[in-house]
């Protein structure tokens, strides 16, 4: 996985609004490539590292030498927030969540991630403590559950229809490849929505996968277990991707601030600028809110 290309999203917004000095101690929960990490560390502060993927939490050393025994790497799960940080005695100062999936995961997982390769339908980020396959939801699960999954989690509008098509092709045969998926969609959907600019399969690709991890019950474990360990006068900050994810993230904020636990940096949405989208379109739908423990 060391040589694919990671772009992190709102790099310099992440840095301006997390405002790390010499010393401190952030958390970052999504380690993935390591270009917030790398970014940090040139402030001065110290980073400990959350990385749920075996393989890219492996790989970090290879990828960046120079962070070796300056950025402390965990492979786990960020839902485990605050045994992580009790297990090596640090008080964030700050903490950072970027829940965009990785470039990493896409290009060189061999994962099924990505309907433009031919793979396992796997999409676990951890298949060493994870059961769950895309496989094993789409050959197993009721198709009730698999239409609902694309409807809550991709806000697919053929979720019907393509349920149906799964349901009609595993008679025949598991479905066991991302081609054998995108075929079944392909044929479940009208001709129209084939041709559009988003591929057919980017929403049911992406309903699946937020099952196979559990995404969203995690974001909401690993950002409210983030307001209990922060620092006073740190910052939490959440880089989403998706409607359902912001919402819980925004709702969470909400809640702090009411209660007189936190309070709002910008009540603004921070999204990238159009320079950032031109030469990363995968920022495209990066979301930024920040809040501050009080």
């Amino acid at each position: 996985m060391s040589d694919a290309n990671h772009t992190p999203v709102l790099l310099d917004e992440v840095i301006a609004y997390l405002d790390p000095k010499p010393g401190q101690w952030i958390v970052d929960c999504t380690l993935n490539g390591g270009g917030h990490a790398a970014a940090i560390v040139a402030t001065g502060a110290r980073v400990l590292g959350i990385e749920w993927d075996p393989t890219i939490a492996a790989a970090f050393p290879e990828r960046h030498p120079e962070l070796v025994g300056i950025v402390t790497v965990v492979n786990d799960t960020y839902t485990n927030l605050e045994r992580i940080c009790a297990d090596h005695g640090v008080a964030p100062d700050g903490i950072l969540f970027d829940l965009g999936l990785s470039s990493l995961h896409y290009e060189t997982s061999g994962r099924g991630f990505s309907f433009l390769r031919d793979e396992p339908l796997d999409m676990r980020f951890n298949p060493e403590t994870n059961p769950v396959t895309a496989s094993r939801i789409v050959n197993e699960w009721p198709i009730e559950e698999l239409e609902r999954i694309l409807t809550e989690y991709g806000e697919e509008q053929f979720a019907g229809q393509i349920a149906a098509a799964v349901a009609l092709a595993r008679r025949t045969a598991p479905l066991r490849t991302t081609t054998d998926l995108v075929q079944c969609i392909e044929s479940a959907v009208p001709a129209w929505y084939r041709h559009r600019k988003l591929h057919c399969a980017t929403k049911t690709f992406q309903a699946l996968r937020v099952a196979v991890n559990a995404e969203l019950e995690n974001v909401e474990q690993g950002v409210a277990a983030a307001l209990r360990v922060l620092k006073p006068g740190g910052r939490l900050l959440v880089i989403s991707f998706q409607g359902a994810e912001d919402k819980i993230v925004r709702e969470l904020f909400k809640t702090a601030a009411k209660n007189g636990t936190a309070r709002w940096v910008t009540r603004s949405t921070v999204r990238p600028s159009w320079g950032e989208v031109s030469t990363n379109p995968r920022s495209r739908s990066a979301k930024l809110k920040i809040i501050e423990r009080l």
